[in-house]
């Protein structure tokens, strides 16, 4: 008999809002708590409340699925921020308050949660076509959301593994991290061999397989929204992230210093371009994303777990030449600090090709 045992992926997101409209952290740093509101799913199949989450579909990564099942099961767009939790739990305990007397079913399912929040209507439109389709909400399987703050929304969620991430959350609202704004850090995709390519390395293209990969990005990055995007100007770097930006009619500001060529002769240079950006994405609040080369992303290495938070976090960021594979990425979050931007979560990114 197989040991082997059966496993559903799922994900979602713990998805915020203050009830004044306003979405700005900033204008709540006398009490971050004040107006907020978190928002919950009735499910009647369960009878319970629970946070909108679902089923990874074939070929979909952890946050694509997170993002797409929160708008299908609460009909509103959301961009992900930080990763919250991962809880496990037999199936059986699926809707259960407790678990006493309940019989295991032997199907373990994994959820993976991030912290998110609302689009708004121009900022959805934009992401919508590199993201791709939502369905709309089913009524037989979601029959309410609510916006509660986080102390009802404790009370009224039924598995205490939910009722736990809520105090991680209220946490991470009182220290700020929980309002980290995503800073993509990609790299481009596969290019055409530098033996086989005999004119000026800038001009060097993209392969078809790496221009799928590129493709395939764009469609993780749309789970965070980015509304500012940055990159080398050679053209491996410039075509991939074209790939989101030709989709969301969103313009890509390049920066010189982070070429191969201007990293390898003036190294701080490039690290202050980067920095720059990164303080106006934490500063400013606006998401943003940059596609660079391996050697210009190994020298901004060290730099980055300099501005980690915590040495822990510190040593998540990669650490082994090639750092990240051809078109992949990672997701920095980020807050402003009176000592500039600082690392609170790091994320893979990593495309689906099939």
């Amino acid at each position: 008999m197989s040991n082997l045992q059966h496993v559903v992926n799922a994900a979602g997101a713990i998805v915020y809002r203050w009830n004044e409209g306003s979405q700005n952290p900033d204008e709540h740093l006398d009490d971050p708590l004040a107006g907020l509101e978190v928002c919950t799913v009735h499910r009647p199949r369960y009878g319970d409340t629970s946070w909108p989450k679902g089923k990874l579909e074939n070929n979909e990564s952890w946050i694509h699925a997170a993002t797409r099942e929160v708008g299908e099961e609460t009909g509103f767009p959301v961009a992900l921020q930080s990763h919250m939790t991962t809880v496990e739990y037999d199936l059986a305990y699926e809707g259960k308050a407790s678990t006493k007397g309940v019989k295991k079913r032997g199907i373990r399912k994994t959820v993976n949660y991030w912290i998110g929040h609302p689009l708004d209507d121009d900022a959805a439109q934009m992401r919508g076509k590199p993201f791709g389709p939502v369905a709309d909400p089913d009524e037989g399987e979601i029959s309410g959301i609510d916006w509660m703050t986080p102390h009802d929304a404790r009370k009224a969620l039924t598995r205490r593994d939910d009722k736990a991430s809520v105090d991680e959350f209220v946490r991470r609202v009182r220290d700020g991290s929980a309002f980290a704004v995503p800073f993509v850090i990609m790299r481009h995709g596969k290019a055409e061999g530098r033996k086989s390519w005999h004119a000026y390395d800038g001009l060097r293209p993209l392969t078809p397989r790496g221009a799928g990969s590129a493709y395939a990005e764009a469609r993780e990055i749309a789970c965070f929204a980015p509304l500012d995007l940055y990159s080398s100007p050679w053209k491996r770097c410039a075509d991939t992230i074209a790939m989101y930006a030709a989709q969301t009619g969103q313009d890509v500001t390049m920066v010189p210093e982070l070429t191969e060529d201007a990293f390898a002769d003036d190294p701080d240079a490039a690290w202050a371009a980067l920095y720059a950006t990164m303080d106006a994405c934490a500063s400013r609040r606006r998401p943003a994303a940059v596609c660079m080369h391996r050697p210009v992303i190994g020298g901004m290495i060290d730099h980055l777990r300099e501005i980690c938070l915590t040495p822990a976090l510190a040593k998540i960021v990669p650490g082994n030449n090639p750092y990240l594979p051809t078109g992949h990425a990672i997701a920095l979050g980020l807050i402003p600090t009176p000592d500039g931007p600082r690392i609170t979560d790091i994320q893979k990114v990593s495309p689906i090709v099939y």
